[in-house]
């Protein structure tokens, strides 16, 4: 006998703003079945399926600073998404599709804020609170610092470097999602790697971090 359909009530989902009823959806075939049809629980499946994902690569590649940006930038990788879906023609791709959606977001986002970085000299300082009890100073520095140094890179650089070194991706799924040859990749990452050891060595705090081996990069 067939398993009968499980639905969940979800609250209110960050895609569509309704309360809707999540069927259980097995495999990615269905869910994309279920976006092209234009189902509200497949655009609120599809945000609780890859809204983990999409939000630790936005945090890893932008850090600290903006960090109250990042649901409006998750709400973005979603509103594309969902405007692109009819191009989408392999359900086992979708996992890859996202992180691509997501990394093009990313790539606006450190522009935008680049764009908009003289007006902080009029503004208060505001960093996310990413303290607390029981946290190594030292490390929390070192990871302020580390991005402190990747404001300063190429974005598409400073992108190449957050993911092998920050998220540990591999080289051929970097190229993949940032839709360039594995040898643009390698030649980013060269740069971007020599840009930063340049800085950390001149860092008192990044520079024992960095002569350690690779702690900056867990």
């Amino acid at each position: 006998m067939p398993r009968p359909a499980r639905t969940l009530e979800k609250p209110e989902s960050a895609v569509t703003g309704v309360v809707v009823a999540l069927p259980e959806v097995r495999d990615n075939a269905a869910l994309l079945a279920g976006l092209k049809a234009g189902e509200p629980w497949a655009k609120a499946a599809l945000f609780e399926r890859h809204s983990p994902h999409v939000q630790r690569l936005l945090r890893k590649i932008l850090g600290p600073y903006p960090r109250l940006e990042i649901p409006d930038l998750i709400h973005d990788v979603f509103v594309r998404a969902l405007s692109a879906i009819d191009q989408l023609r392999e359900p086992g791709a979708m996992p890859a599709w996202i992180q691509t959606i997501t990394l093009r977001v990313a790539y606006r986002a450190v522009s935008a804020h680049r764009a908009r970085r003289w007006l902080r000299f009029w503004e208060p300082v505001e960093e996310a609170e990413i303290g607390g009890r029981g946290v190594d100073t030292e490390a929390l520095e070192a990871y302020r610092r580390t991005y402190a140094v990747l404001e300063r890179m190429p974005t598409d650089e400073r992108i190449v470097f957050a993911l092998r070194h920050i998220d540990g991706m591999e080289l051929s799924p970097i190229a993949v999602a940032t839709e360039v040859s594995l040898a643009t990749v390698k030649r980013r990452l060269a740069r971007a790697e020599e840009r930063f050891a340049a800085a950390a060595r001149r860092d008192e705090i990044l520079r024992v971090w960095l002569e350690e081996g690779d702690r900056w990069t867990a």
